[in-house]
This record gives C-alpha cells, structure tokens and sequence, in this order.
C-alpha cells in the first residue's frame, strides 16, 4: 500500500493529462508547471516499466498500456471525487443548495425566501441557478426544482404545484377597457409568445376562437421571466405561467385580461437524491415550500 501510495500524485497527473491529452491543460487543471506534470509521468512510466503515452506535436495519445491505466485511474478519481463531495455536503447539515431556473427564482422564489428566513434563521439556502437539471451524483446539490414531467428515476421527487397559464398584460396596454376584455379584443393585441410553453392556439380553442386569429410572427421568448419583463413593458399580451406571474398580478405590475386558465401537463416538482427528503433541514425546506 506505501509503495502505491507513493506514486498517487503521479496517477493523478496521468489521469488529467490522458483526460485532456494535453500536458499544459492537465498542469492548468492540477495548478503546476508543464515540467511538473511532465516529471511526474516519466517518474510513473519509470515505475511501471511502460510508455503510457505517445507524444503528438498537437498532444499526447495514451498508449495501449496507457489505455489499460486510464480505465483504472478514471473510475478511481471519480470515485474520489464523488466521496469528498459527498462528506462536504453532509457536513453542512445546516445549509441547502438548491438548482433551480433563473426565471423561477427571479419571479417566485427570491421575493419569498425572506419569510423562511425568518422562520429558519440558522439554515443557510445556497442557490444555483441553472436551467440543466442537477446531476446529483457529480455535485454538491441537495434539492432540484425542476418544472417538467416527472421522468427522474433513482431520485425522490414531489409536486409542488401543477401549473396552468393565463393571459396577462400591463395596465398600460389596456387602458381602461373593460375586464374581462372579449376574446376577439384580446386576439387583436400584439401577442406575445413562450417558446417553451405553446398555449395560444390552446387559448383561441378553449374562448372560441379560430387558429388563424393568432399572430404566430412576433418575438419567441425562451425565458418566462423575460417573456413576463416585455409583458409589464407594455409590449404585448403573455400567456404566462400562473405561478411565475402571480407576484406581478399581486402588485399590479400585470392584469388578467379574461377568465381563461389553459392547463399543463406539467408541473413544478421538488426533486433530492432517495433518503436526503428525510433530513431535518430539507425536509424543514420542503415542507415550507408546500405552505406557499
């Protein structure tokens, strides 16, 4: 085991420089010299008695000896990578890292997470915000919320909210028309549209309308909280997620401009690794977010 141990430093040098198959990217990545990295591998092909790598004017290639070495140390340092990230995240009990979209926090959790302060003030919430789904077992992440189908096997995860959509504008847009506005009234505003979510031809079905009452050739917004931004700028009429559009109907920064609700097959979920829904403070934050 000493013997082995010696030459771990050397592994990790050949295991970053057959990842990147660069000497220079695996010195960035390890934080030393060219020449470090260099001596290292020559110290480990010395040990072993192999060349493990053929060297290109462009990089180095693994050799088949090398190839043979890299399947070790890959699954090995992952495997290391994994247990420190595991130990750090279980030693902070008292703090949550949640993933979560931008618009999601922008538009619903930000301007609430006051209140759990004040409910929790010795829990600690760390966001990430990222619209890619949280790969649990390469991060430091203890709570998705992902607004989706639920499609994530291995993982606990829970409703929250199912979503629907709902026609919103600036008060500005609308003057003092009448509420709620008539559906052809509507239709005859610039329409704005969800890339993401596509509910205005759901929208002309459910009031009455025909499909070809929409103006499909305005701007496409990929961000919800975008699409609600140019909503309160007066620029058009949103089909918005209720539950990202609520705080701007409370404040009167949006108005509902009919009856219509247009139901999703999605919705918003809370999602964590099997066993951590258990844990004080994820199941303190859950159980907070289901109040809302």
């Amino acid at each position: 085991m000493a013997e082995n141990l010696r030459h771990l430093r050397a592994l990790q040098a050949f295991d970053e420089t057959a990842t990147h198959s660069s000497l220079t990217k695996a010195a960035d990545v390890l934080n030393v010299t060219h020449g470090a990295i260099s001596r290292q591998i020559k110290l480990l092909e010395l040990h072993l008695g192999v060349t493990l790598f053929h060297r290109r004017p462009n990089g180095v290639e693994l050799t088949q000896a090398g190839e043979r070495l890299y399947q070790s140390t890959r699954g090995a340092f992952s495997a290391l990578q994994l247990g420190v990230s595991e130990v750090k995240r279980l030693h902070h009990r008292q703090s949550i890292t949640v993933s979560l979209s931008t618009s999601l926090a922008l538009k619903w959790l930000v301007p609430l997470l006051s209140s759990f302060q004040q409910e929790h003030p010795g829990i600690a919430l760390l966001l990430d915000t990222n619209d890619a789904f949280a790969e649990f077992d390469t991060s430091e992440v203890d709570v998705a919320l992902r607004f989706g189908q639920p499609s994530w096997d291995g993982l606990y995860h829970e409703q929250i909210r199912q979503e629907e959509l709902v026609v919103v504008a600036a008060p500005s847009l609308v003057g003092k028309t009448r509420l709620p506005m008539r559906a052809e009234d509507v239709a005859d505003l610039p329409l704005l549209h969800d890339a993401f979510n596509v509910g205005w031809e759901s929208w002309a079905a459910q009031v009455g309308l025909s499909a070809d009452r929409i103006n499909s050739q305005s701007i496409k917004y990929v961000d919800s909280a975008v699409l609600l931004e140019a909503a309160i700028d007066g620029q058009g009429v949103a089909l918005a997620r209720r539950l990202l559009a609520a705080r701007d109907l409370e404040l009167g920064r949006l108005i509902r401009l009919d009856e219509s609700r247009i139901p999703l097959d999605r919705g918003l979920y809370f999602v964590c690794r099997r066993g951590d829904q258990e844990r004080v403070t994820v199941r303190i934050f859950k159980k907070w977010l289901m109040s809302l």
